[in-house]
């Protein structure tokens, strides 16, 4: 009797490990977070994804929706690529702008950015815009003129 208790015992044993695993790591399970969603002043946040990209003239502009995250202005942070021209020459401080809903533009109060020639990177800051404020946005737009001979990448972020 007590050469049969030993194989059954171990089979116990690991059906039990195979529970406990699959327990810990069940394929279908969505990813958990602590960290809150990224959102503006009035806590929407965009539906369509936080990056968006436009490319032309050669050049790939990724932007990602920062929202407002310390309270003083809607930021965004910005990556240029190409391997055909040198972006340091492109003030988005002074080319970029998000209109509101309202059709209102609003100028940007910070660009900063290292040089990076064929690659640069920077965080590019705006007033909130009055609609976004009152909560009745329902898409932020943000159009950068005038980079590699482009007349506007235009950039959507839908709002929950």
């Amino acid at each position: 009797m007590n050469r049969f208790r030993f194989p059954w015992t171990i089979g116990v044993a690991l059906t039990l490990v195979a529970v406990a695993l699959g327990a810990c790591s069940s394929p279908g399970s969505p990813p958990t977070s602590t960290a809150p969603p990224p959102s503006g002043t009035t806590g929407k946040s965009p539906t369509n994804g936080l990056v968006q990209t436009h490319s032309g003239g050669n050049v790939t502009i990724e932007v990602k929706w920062r929202g407002s995250p310390d309270g003083s202005g809607l930021a965004f942070q910005v990556t240029m690529d190409t391997h055909s021209a040198d972006l340091d020459q492109y003030d988005l401080g002074k080319l970029a702008l998000p209109p509101d809903d309202a059709g209102r533009e609003y100028a940007p109060t910070a660009w900063v950015s290292a040089p990076g020639g064929h690659h640069r990177e920077g965080t590019l800051k705006f007033p909130v815009p009055d609609s976004l404020a009152l909560g009745s946005a329902r898409s932020v737009q943000l159009i950068i003129r005038g980079v590699a001979g482009v007349a506007e990448h235009a950039l959507v972020w839908q709002l929950a």
